[in-house]
C-alpha cells in the first residue's frame, strides 16, 4: 500500500473496518455469555436469541442492502449502516434488561446487512487498478478472518477487565472513524435505478424469523404449540415468497439464478460451514463455561486452535487452488472436518485438551480451506452481471446457516447435567458429519457434471 494514494488509503481502512466490526460480532460475544447469563440470570433460550437477533436480521436483510447500495448510493447506504450499526453497539453497552440487548442485537443485525455488500462496493468504484483492487479485496477479507480469529481472545480480557458491556462499546470510535473516513475521502457514489423486490424481501424475511423462533425455542419448549406453529408459519412464508418470485416482473431472485444448479450447491456448502462451525463455537462456549467452569480469558484463549489455523488454511488453500481442481479441494476440506467433528463427538468433561485442540484444529482446517474454493466456483458459475445479487445470496446463505446452527445445536445440549450435555453435543457433532457427508454427495454430483473455467 506504500504508493496507494492518501484517500485510497483510508477508503480502504474504513470499508475494513466495516467488516471487522461485524465479523468481530459475531464471535466475541460467545465468550460473554456466562457474563450475561449472570447479569440477566437468564436461560440457555435467552443467550440463543443474544446470537440469533443479529445474526437473523444480517442474513435476512443482507441481498436488501446490497440493492439498497445501488440505488441510493452505496457511499450514503455505508454511512448509514455503520450510523446504526454503532448506534445498536451504544444500546447493547447500556442494556439494563435481556429484551433491550436483543433488540439493540437487531438493530445491529440491520446495520450490518447496509454496510457489508457497500463496503465492497465502495472498494470496486474507488479502486480502478485491477491489481490495487485485488488487494483491496484481498485485506478486507483478511480483516474479516482476523476478527473472527481474534474475537474470542480479544472477548476474554476486555470481559474479564472491563466488563461485557464493553464487547460492544468498542464499535463505538471505531465506526466514527469510518464514517469521518468515509465522509472526507469517499466520492458520492452513482445510483442506480433499480426495482427492489419489497415483497419478496419481506415474506423471506417472516420465513427466516418464524424459522430462528421456532428453531430457538425448541430449546426451551421442545415440539410443543408454539415452536411447531412457528416452523409451520415459517414453511408458509416461504410458499408465499416462492409465488412471488414466479409473478413479480423484477423478482428478487431472478429464474436465471434460481436454476443454476451451482450456485445453489456451493450457497448450500456455505450453509452447512456456517450451520456447523457457529453450532460448534456455541455449544463449546457453554461446555468450556458452564461445564469447565472457565472464566471469559480462559475461554476465549481455548478457541485459539480453531481460529489461529482459519487464516492460515485460508491462505495456503488459494495457493493450492491454482493447481487443484475446486471440487477436489472442496470435498478434502470437508473431509477434514468429519474427521474433526467425528473426533468432537466423544467429547467429555474429563476429556484431554491435546484431544480437544487437535479436534478443533481439523475442523478449522477444513472449513477454512474450502470457503475460497467455494466461492470461485459460485463466481464461475454466473455472469459478470449477476455477480453482486449472487455474491449476496451467498452471504445471506451462510448468516442463514449460523442462525440455524446456534438455534439448531442450542436445543440439542438445553438438558442439563454433563451426561445429558455431552449426549447433546455428540447429536450435534453427528448432525455436522451428516450435513458435511450430503454436501459431498451433492458436490460430486453437481459440480462435476458442470464445465467450469479451466484452472490458469
Amino acid at each position: 500500500m506504500s504508493k496507494m494514494p492518501a484517500s485510497l488509503k483510508a477508503i480502504q481502512l474504513a470499508t475494513c473496518l466495516g467488516f471487522l466490526v461485524v465479523q468481530l460480532d459475531v464471535s466475541v460475544v460467545n465468550v460473554g455469555l456466562g457474563s450475561l447469563k449472570e447479569a440477566f440470570n437468564i436461560d440457555l433460550t435467552g443467550l440463543q436469541w443474544v446470537i440469533n437477533s443479529y445474526a437473523l436480521v444480517f442474513s435476512a436483510l443482507l441481498i436488501t442492502g446490497g440493492a439498497f447500495g445501488d440505488k441510493f448510493g452505496a457511499r450514503h447506504v455505508f454511512t448509514w449502516g455503520f450510523a446504526l450499526f454503532t448506534l445498536g453497539s451504544i444500546g447493547c453497552g447500556l442494556a439494563s434488561s435481556m429484551p433491550m440487548l436483543i433488540a439493540m442485537r437487531s438493530v445491529q443485525g440491520i446495520g450490518a446487512a447496509l454496510l457489508v455488500p457497500t463496503s465492497l462496493t465502495l472498494i470496486r468504484l474507488s479502486f480502478t487498478d485491477p491489481a490495487m483492487r485485488r488487494m483491496a479485496v484481498a485485506l478486507w477479507g483478511a480483516c474479516g478472518g482476523i476478527a473472527l480469529a481474534a474475537g474470542p481472545v480479544l472477548g476474554g480480557f476486555l470481559i474479564q477487565y472491563l466488563g461485557w458491556r464493553s464487547v460492544f462499546l468498542i464499535n463505538v470510535p471505531l465506526g466514527l472513524l469510518a464514517i469521518f473516513l468515509i465522509h472526507r475521502f469517499a466520492s458520492p457514489s452513482a445510483r442506480v435505478d433499480k426495482n427492489i423486490d419489497v415483497f419478496g424481501q419481506v415474506s423471506i424475511a417472516f420465513c427466516i424469523a418464524a424459522m430462528t423462533c421456532g428453531l430457538t425455542e425448541l430449546s426451551a419448549q421442545g415440539w410443543t404449540g408454539m415452536p411447531t406453529g412457528m416452523m409451520f408459519t415459517a414453511v408458509i412464508f416461504f410458499g408465499v415468497f416462492v409465488i412471488i418470485q414466479k409473478r413479480i416482473r423484477y423478482p428478487m431472485l431472478p429464474a436465471r439464478l434460481a436454476k443454476n444448479k451451482v450456485l445453489a450447491t456451493t450457497a448450500l456448502c456455505g450453509a452447512v460451514i456456517n450451520l456447523t462451525f457457529y453450532g460448534t463455537v456455541f455449544d463449546l462456549s457453554i461446555y468450556f463455561q458452564s461445564i469447565l467452569h472457565y472464566d471469559a480469558i480462559t475461554t476465549g484463549l481455548s478457541f485459539i486452535p480453531l481460529t489461529a489455523v482459519l487464516t492460515i488454511s485460508t491462505m495456503v488453500s488459494s495457493r493450492v487452488a491454482k493447481k487443484v481442481s475446486d471440487i477436489r479441494i472442496i470435498i478434502t476440506g470437508f473431509s477434514i472436518q468429519i474427521i474433526g467433528f467425528v473426533l468432537l463427538s466423544q467429547l467429555a468433561g474429563n476429556s484431554s485438551l491435546w484431544f480437544l485442540n487437535a479436534a478443533l484444529m481439523l475442523v478449522g482446517i477444513g472449513s477454512a480451506m474450502s470457503v475460497p474454493s467455494i466461492t470461485n466456483s459460485m463466481l464461475s458459475s454466473i455472469s459478470q452481471h449477476d455477480a453482486g445479487m449472487a455474491s449476496g445470496l451467498m452471504a445471506s446463505a451462510r448468516q442463514l446457516g449460523g442462525v440455524i446452527g446456534v438455534a439448531l445445536f442450542g436445543a440439542m445440549i438445553a438438558h442439563s447435567g454433563l451426561s445429558s450435555f455431552s449426549s447433546g453435543m455428540a447429536h450435534g457433532m453427528w448432525t455436522s458429519v451428516f450435513c458435511l457427508l450430503l454436501c459431498i454427495v451433492v458436490n460430486i454430483l453437481v459440480l462435476r457434471g458442470e464445465n467450469l473455467p479451466a484452472k490458469a
